[in-house]
């Protein structure tokens, strides 16, 4: 059932610029709507019942009482925070169909960035990082605990300390991409026109080309299911929200969906990405890199000569060092510095936030009015129908 030009036409002007109170009228219904449904799955669900409750109870009751457990208690609070940050950024990268921020550029790489630098001036992994928060000033914080005299951080020990922020982030990203997934699967069901999956299949772009990538990917994932999302969320792709809605609208079950993308972002990103910064910002790893390419493409037969009138590892050293030179100069300092520059950025970044989480709010505002809508003309229907009868 499709709505009228009209009806759609004062969806769209649902914005807190033109109509603020409807807008957030319908977003305070979907938020208590939602509130209602997952507040009764949870306080129904055994895992909440037998293992987090009694958890925050225990919690409680140590926090109350003194003795040397509240060292451990506080650690415990530390790590709850480090997972929240990262879990929250992920989330915040994918979730507002196309809208997310990119936390990857603005926190995430910097992060290995900068474990990469104290690993590189310690010689040894003997430095704290898991205070690297947003606003938090730790004086301590990438500072050096026992430098080595000689020696070397390996690439392994690295990987291994920047691991782990990289999964929370991308089982944050993950979990950022259930409302596509959601919104179309719950419209398929409910026999509801998805425009949303309509737009895929009916736009035509400017470029051939891409109206041609969309096709394929709706029967890749049609065909390949599991494996077809897992191979779609295994790269940096901007486009997988497209994904999301077409399993939604195939009726994949969730947790097929949720794990595939799961293992694509969380496991097989993440660990590309962490390999290549890590790279990217140790010399003698991007000097092992150019000198691997140097030897395995003989100068006979390399590409590069006769396109670039330069061999392929001299090609890509300088790309390279080119890439790591733009990235310092627009993720250094600013997060840390103390002066003016420093408050200006973090109300950069705060700014960045606001209009996201307006976005969100127009989006879900949006989708909720446009549900309505469909029931009443359901109502509607269902109502003529029994007066025919």
């Amino acid at each position: 059932m499709s709505l009228s030009t009209e009806q759609i036409s004062e969806i769209k002007k649902l914005t807190l610029r033109k109509s603020p109170l409807k807008t957030l009228y319908y977003f305070s219904l979907l938020v208590i709507e939602n509130l209602k449904y997952y507040g009764l799955y949870l306080s129904k669900h055994p895992g909440v019942t037998f293992f987090l409750v009694p958890i925050l109870i225990l919690y409680l009751l140590l926090s109350f009482i003194p003795g040397g457990h509240l060292i451990w208690l506080k650690e415990f609070e530390e790590i709850i925070l480090f997972i929240t940050w990262w879990l929250v950024l992920g989330i915040l990268s994918s979730i507002g169909l196309g809208t997310g921020m990119h936390t990857g550029l603005l926190f995430l790489f910097p992060h290995i960035m900068k474990v990469c630098w104290a690993a590189s001036e310690c010689k040894n992994m003997n430095f704290p990082s898991l205070n690297d928060m947003w606003l938090r000033r730790d004086p301590n914080l990438f500072v050096c605990i026992n430098p080595a005299t000689e020696g070397s951080a390996t690439f392994f020990d690295i990987f291994k300390r920047v691991i782990v922020p990289c999964i929370i982030w991308g089982t944050g990203t993950a979990i950022g991409e259930i409302p596509p997934y959601a919104i179309s699967r719950a419209a398929r069901e409910s026999g509801v026109a998805n425009r949303e999956f309509l737009d895929i299949q009916e736009t035509k772009s400017s470029i051939p080309m891409l109206d041609h990538m969309k096709v394929w990917m709706i029967n890749f994932l049609q065909k390949h299911g599991f494996i077809g999302v897992i191979l779609m969320a295994a790269w940096p792709n901007a486009a997988f929200d497209l994904c999301g809605i077409c399993c939604g609208h195939f009726l994949m079950p969730f947790w097929k969906f949720f794990l595939a993308t799961f293992i694509g972002k969380a496991v097989f990103k993440v660990t590309g990405q962490a390999c290549f910064f890590i790279i990217l910002f140790t010399e003698e790893y991007v000097a092992a890199v150019v000198s691997w390419v140097e030897h395995i493409i003989p100068e006979t037969l390399d590409p590069c000569i006769v396109f670039k009138n330069q061999p392929c590892y001299i090609f890509l050293e300088h790309m390279l060092f080119s890439v790591r030179k733009k990235f310092y100069e627009n993720t250094s300092s600013p997060q840390e510095s103390t002066s003016w520059f420093g408050t200006l950025w973090n109300g950069f970044i705060l700014l960045l936030i606001l209009f996201f989480v307006l976005s969100c709010i127009e989006q879900f505002a949006q989708a909720q009015a446009t549900r309505m809508h469909i029931q009443k003309l359901e109502i509607i229907k269902e109502s003529d129908k029994k007066k025919l009868e």
